[in-house]
């Protein structure tokens, strides 16, 4: 008896082990083949087929949503306001500006640059704790990204921040508008996410109006005006 019940856990003992070592190797499979698909997902434009790199090339060409950006290249003047929160639903303009905007294509229309120049003065921090008073002036770099197809905006000014402020945005055809998204830092520890609506609404005018989230729901900050120079 004793030795027929050595024998019965003995096969037990090993049909488990068998089935542990089965686990194993499929485990072990499983996480190398796909470990060696997603190592082949990463490959350089240099190493691709033709088949490939003719796809690369058909990605990289501008498209409908390029020429939505293309239709506001030229010159434009505008003339906007800033608002400041008085409380949780009041709200008041604070400065009124104005300025020239000019956009520009580049690359055969793939991207666009975009230079703001407002009039008047402000007061720009500077180097060693300082301010100098000055006109503000800003760049953006605006294109459309065929892969994740989302608008981009690349930000930088003279005013605020020492960030480049990225956005994101989708455009609704039906109320022709790109919703930007973006969110950054201006100092740790503080999150600003905006909110940017560019309306179009004829050839020669197209709005701009900027939203922040103020406990916890977006309300207007600024709104700009664009009217079409016609200057050259």
């Amino acid at each position: 008896m004793i030795e027929l019940d050595t024998k019965v856990k003995g096969s037990g003992f090993l049909k488990n082990l068998s089935s542990i070592i089965f686990i194993i190797v499929i485990a072990f499979w499983g996480t190398s083949y796909f470990a060696q698909n997603n190592k082949d997902s990463i490959i350089s434009v240099y190493s691709t087929q033709e088949y490939t790199y003719n796809k690369i090339l058909d990605y990289s060409r501008p498209g409908k949503h390029h020429q939505l950006l293309a239709d506001l290249v030229g010159n434009w003047t505008f003339k906007g306001r800033h608002f400041d929160f008085i409380d949780s639903t009041t709200s008041m303009i604070s400065m009124e500006f104005s300025g020239k905007l000019v956009r520009e294509a580049i690359a055969n229309g793939r991207y666009f640059i975009v230079t703001i120049d407002g009039d008047g003065k402000l007061e720009m921090p500077i180097q060693d704790g300082k301010m100098k008073e000055t006109e503000f002036h800003g760049i953006d770099l605006e294109g459309y990204d065929n892969v994740k197809n989302k608008f981009i905006k690349n930000t930088i000014g003279n005013h605020l921040y020492s960030s480049i402020v990225t956005s994101e945005g989708a455009y609704d055809s039906t109320t022709k508008t790109i919703t930007f998204e973006s969110e950054f830092e201006p100092i740790p520890g503080m999150t600003i996410k905006d909110h940017l609506l560019i309306i179009f609404i004829d050839n020669d005018h197209y709005k701009a109006e900027y939203y922040q989230i103020d406990n916890g729901k977006y309300r207007k900050g600024s709104e700009i005006d664009f009217l079409r120079s016609k200057e050259k």
